[in-house]
């Protein structure tokens, strides 16, 4: 019988998780000399299933996850599950079988499609001197947009005949019409008359990447306090921002500390987030009231 259980760390630990040694289920705690296991992301099924059988396990935790019932859904029974699976094939079968007997009926049109899938262009967008990222990437024909990663790499849905448009700020748009290949790398040039206008303000561009203790950090977001002007971090952290000497830019994610940073000359910001209430110490793992009643109740009927 399902036993409902709780977890609750009495006495948390004040080690700094980030001064640990990375092991492969979290880290090594050198005060106390235990591994440390990272449960932060961990499902609750998952955590019943480590901390069974293990004494003395230290982890990590989230407040969320600690002094409530884990939710273990209850597996279904295999047998339960072998009838459902002959009764699906059976029926699936006898679908087939009829299916199979029917003549098939064809309608010729008269219609040749001529139209030559290419399916994902691919390439890299740079300029005289380098790689750009964040390019704005539009395919005119069937509306897909998509940006240049840190790299200059690009991948975009397009097929033979389609118009793709290149447009970064500061740079001339580029258009090309998709021919034969599957691959088209891009040059773009700087507009003149933007950087002189820039120069008047003295605004830059500035990037790096956003992580956490793991890795990093997609979809993290970057304002410049103050304004509406904000970005986002791509699937790899990164980000790209045109800011002025002075401006703060403020980083932040769900369940993490945000972090202000005043912009001087940098050109690449990388930033570490540090998660919020982030709980260390002992496990202790008990069953809840509830969970004690069924089990007494299961006792009398064994």
């Amino acid at each position: 019988m399902h036993k409902p259980v709780q977890i609750t760390i009495p006495t948390p630990c004040h080690e700094k998780w980030s001064e640990m040694t990375p092991t492969d289920k979290g880290k090594f705690c050198a005060a106390c000399q235990k591994n440390v296991i990272d449960f932060t992301k961990a499902s609750d099924r998952e955590i019943v299933q480590l901390i069974n059988g293990n004494k003395n396990l230290c982890g990590r935790f989230s407040p969320s996850q600690l002094d409530r019932d884990l939710i273990v859904p209850k597996e279904k029974s295999t047998a339960w599950t072998a009838i459902a699976a002959g009764v699906i094939s059976f029926i699936t079968l006898g679908a087939h079988k009829a299916t199979a007997q029917e003549t098939v009926k064809t309608e010729q049109t008269g219609y040749t499609n001529s139209y030559e899938t290419i399916g994902i262009l691919t390439g890299i967008v740079r300029d005289k001197n380098d790689v750009l990222a964040d390019v704005t990437i539009i395919n005119k024909t069937n509306n897909e947009t998509t940006v240049s990663l840190l790299n200059g790499d690009y991948e975009i849905l397009a097929d033979k005949g389609d118009i793709i448009e290149f447009y970064l700020e500061g740079y001339i748009t580029q258009t090309i019409t998709v021919k034969s290949s599957s691959r088209k790398n891009i040059k773009l040039k700087k507009d003149k008359n933007y950087i002189e206008q820039k120069q008047e303000t003295g605004s830059f561009i500035i990037h790096g990447t956003v992580n956490d203790e793991i890795g990093p950090l997609p979809s993290t977001n970057v304002v410049i306090k103050g304004t509406q002007t904000s970005t986002e971090a791509d699937i790899n952290g990164n980000y790209s921002i045109e800011v002025r000497k002075g401006d703060v830019l403020n980083f932040s994610f769900i369940g993490y500390e945000s972090k202000d940073i005043t912009i001087e000359n940098q050109k690449i910001l990388n930033i570490n987030l540090e998660s919020e209430d982030i709980i260390l110490g002992e496990v202790i793992y008990k069953r809840s009231f509830f969970g004690r009643v069924f089990h007494s109740i299961g006792n009398i009927f064994r």
